[in-house]
């Protein structure tokens, strides 16, 4: 599952900076407020896969 995260992350990234390349403004907002939410929830899945429950 964190790799399917890991991947969608950096399509996201992709996505939103294609977005602002093409001057795409509310893309690039939508696009933004997903991609940083979408890494806030990775990492958290990162952490909880070296971490995890002790």
């Amino acid at each position: 599952m964190t790799v399917i995260l890991i991947i969608s992350s950096i399509l996201a990234v992709i996505g939103a900076w294609k977005n602002k390349k093409s001057d795409n403004k509310p893309g690039f907002l939508i696009g933004g407020i997903f991609t940083i939410g979408l890494i806030g929830v990775t990492l958290l899945a990162i952490y909880d896969e070296i971490v995890g429950m002790q």
